[in-house]
């Protein structure tokens, strides 16, 4: 779901600006298919991560033309997503009507759940109710529908917009990273689960249910969280301790759940997050089950594992211990053709790059 929309074109730029740098991907088709032409991706110093790149648009433009020219990208047209933190998301259950009078119940529900004035947001809404739900006539009929909302406020918006076209790019769609993460894991997977991105600043929670973000959740723990600890406990510098933290033979011992036991505070303010969320679609499911516009969403069937700080050696077994659910690392790189030789390399970087695949695969939608 886009806050503007996007025309056909040969390939997109997808960028993702993050905390700890900048990822760029470019594909080409190919039989229908995604094929890698080119990427590239700056890293950022851990001291400097408190730092908003959104902030800076002559620094961050002038970074992403670097990294075009470096890589040879062709593309002109780009995709950006908006950081699930900084973005209100929820599934609303509305009235079925017209769709000028659609849009208005629409605002209505809006104005009650959102504290920001809405004429400082960008609104995008999006029916969610299957269309055989949505054909049913007579005493079947649907009274209500369900409506994915989403909002974002205009002054980041702008700051995207600034940052492309001072680096002479035309920033063809702007969308949330929840999408971009639905489209580079999950696919066309229609089961209901989890995604947990562990990112520089944050961990964001997302249930997933046929493809759409049922449920969005984001804390203040993240990859930096993790490596001031181990900096603390190791009484080494941050950026030592963030090139030992994916080495635990370096950090002496590890417990029996897998992690050193100076991970284990902050992991378990995660799993918390994510038992919290668990329980809130628990409720939503109920909701969604009272008011019948929509089939019952299943329980979470599994949890897919991703950002730079999923790398964490061993964190997908101790989630799946502590929540006893199946959790693995996503592979954003599992519907796209590259050449075989980069297949190595690609692992390496999979989890930091899984926003950025997945807005750039946006062109390959079907």
């Amino acid at each position: 779901m886009a806050l503007f929309g996007i025309g056909k074109t040969n390939s997109y730029l997808g960028i993702d600006i993050g905390a700890a740098g900048i990822k760029l991907v470019e594909f080409h088709e190919q039989g229908g298919r995604a094929k890698l032409h080119t990427y590239a991706y700056s890293e950022r110093a851990t001291s400097d991560l408190s730092l908003n790149l959104l902030d800076d648009v002559a620094g961050t433009s002038a970074a992403i033309k670097a990294m075009i020219k470096k890589s040879k990208a062709t593309a002109v047209k780009a995709v950006t997503g908006l950081p699930i933190s900084s973005v209100f998301s929820s599934v609303l259950s509305v009235p079925k009507l017209a769709d000028k009078e659609q849009k208005g119940a629409i605002e209505v529900q809006a104005r009650k759940i959102i504290s920001i004035p809405l004429e400082e947001l960008i609104l995008d809404s999006k029916v969610i109710t299957s269309p055989e739900l949505l054909k049913a006539k007579g005493p079947d009929a649907l009274k209500n529908i369900q409506v994915l909302l989403t909002a974002a406020p205009k002054n980041l918006v702008a700051k995207y917009l600034a940052i492309f076209r001072a680096a002479g790019l035309e920033l063809a769609s702007l969308e949330t990273e929840a999408f971009a993460l639905i489209r580079s894991l999950v696919g066309k997977d229609k089961s209901t689960l989890m995604i947990i991105d562990v990112g520089a600043l944050r961990t964001s929670v997302l249930v997933v249910v046929g493809g759409i973000p049922y449920l969005s959740r984001s804390i203040d723990v993240g990859g930096l969280k993790l490596t001031k600890a181990a900096a603390a406990a190791l009484g080494v510098p941050d950026e030592e301790a963030e090139s030992m933290k994916n080495d635990f033979q370096s950090m002496g011992a590890v417990a029996e759940n897998g992690i050193p036991p100076v991970f284990e505070p902050l992991v378990n303010q995660i799993v918390a997050e994510v038992n919290f969320s668990l329980k809130l679609f628990s409720g939503l499911d109920t909701q969604i089950s009272a008011d019948k516009t929509a089939a019952p969403p299943k329980t979470v069937e599994k949890v897919i594992l991703t950002g730079g700080g999923s790398l964490l050696p061993n964190l997908d077994v101790f989630l799946s211990q502590k929540l006893n659910l199946r959790v693995y690392r996503g592979d954003p790189w599992a519907r796209v053709l590259y050449p075989d030789d980069v297949r190595p390399l690609l692992d390496e970087i999979g989890p930091r790059f899984s926003v950025a695949v997945g807005l750039a695969m946006r062109e390959f939608e079907s």
